[in-house]
C-alpha cells in the first residue's frame, strides 16, 4: 500500500491544482489567441475616494473541472488588464486551499478589513464571453465604506458599475497609459501591443445605443 501512496498523493494535488485559482498575467505583450479583460477598483469612504484598499473576486470558466478559474485582484483608483484564455466565464467568490468558494467576500479599505456576504448581484450575473484576440471591459468594482450609526459597526457595499460610460472610461485609461512618458517603459509597452484591440473595444463600445450586451442572455 506504501508504494501507492505517492501516486494518491500526487492524484490528489493534481486534482487540486485544478480547483484553485490563478492569478492571471496583468497587461504583457499578447500571445497568439490570447484574451484580455480590464477591470478597476473605485473605493468609497464618507471622506471620499481614497487609494488604500484592495478585493479578489474570482472569474470562473464553463467546461469542468479543467476549465481555467482565475483570481482577480481589484486595486483602488487603477484600470487593470488582465490577459486570460478565451472562453465563458462567471464572475464568483475567491477558493480556499481546497479549492472550495468562499462565501464571504474580504474587503480591506482605508486601513482596515471587512468581511461581507459576495453580492448575489454580482455572483449572479450571467457569464462573460471572452473571444481570442479580443479585450473585455467589464467595469469599476465600486468599494463602499458607509457612515456607522451610532453604536454599530461601519458598513461596507460592493457593487459592480458595468455602465457604458464605466466601461469606455477604463478602455481609456489603459489607453492613456501608452502615451504617458511617465509610466513604466514595461507598462507602456503593454498597452502599445494590445492598442488595435483595446481600439476595436472602445470603438464598439461608443457604436453601442443600449446597454451593452456583455452578458450572455439566460435559456
Amino acid at each position: 500500500m506504501r508504494r501507492f501512496r505517492p501516486i494518491l498523493i500526487g492524484a490528489a494535488a493534481l486534482a487540486l491544482a485544478g480547483c484553485l485559482a490563478t492569478v492571471p498575467k496583468q497587461g504583457g505583450i499578447p500571445e497568439q489567441g490570447i484574451a484580455a479583460i480590464i477591470v478597476a477598483g473605485r473605493f468609497l469612504t464618507p471622506a471620499g475616494e481614497t487609494r488604500s484598499g484592495s478585493l479578489h473576486i474570482d472569474l470562473d470558466g464553463e467546461g469542468g473541472k479543467w476549465a481555467e478559474i482565475y483570481q482577480l485582484p481589484i486595486l483602488p483608483h487603477q484600470s487593470l488588464l488582465y490577459q486570460i484564455e478565451p472562453g465563458s466565464y462567471h464572475l464568483s467568490p475567491t477558493r480556499n486551499i481546497f479549492g472550495l468558494a468562499q462565501p464571504m467576500l474580504k474587503v480591506q479599505i482605508a486601513g482596515r478589513s471587512y468581511r461581507i456576504p459576495f453580492p448575489r448581484e454580482i455572483w449572479r450575473r450571467a457569464a462573460l464571453d471572452i473571444r481570442p484576440k479580443k479585450v473585455v471591459s467589464i467595469g469599476v468594482f465600486e468599494v463602499l465604506l458607509q457612515q456607522p450609526l451610532p453604536g454599530q459597526p461601519p458598513m461596507v457595499k460592493v457593487t459592480l458599475d458595468d455602465s457604458l460610460t464605466s466601461r469606455r472610461q477604463i478602455v481609456q485609461d489603459i489607453i492613456h497609459e501608452m502615451m504617458d512618458p511617465a509610466v513604466a517603459t514595461e507598462k507602456r509597452d503593454s498597452a502599445v501591443a494590445w492598442s488595435r484591440a483595446l481600439q476595436n473595444t472602445l470603438m464598439e463600445l461608443f457604436s453601442e445605443n443600449e446597454r451593452a450586451p456583455l452578458y450572455k442572455s439566460g435559456p
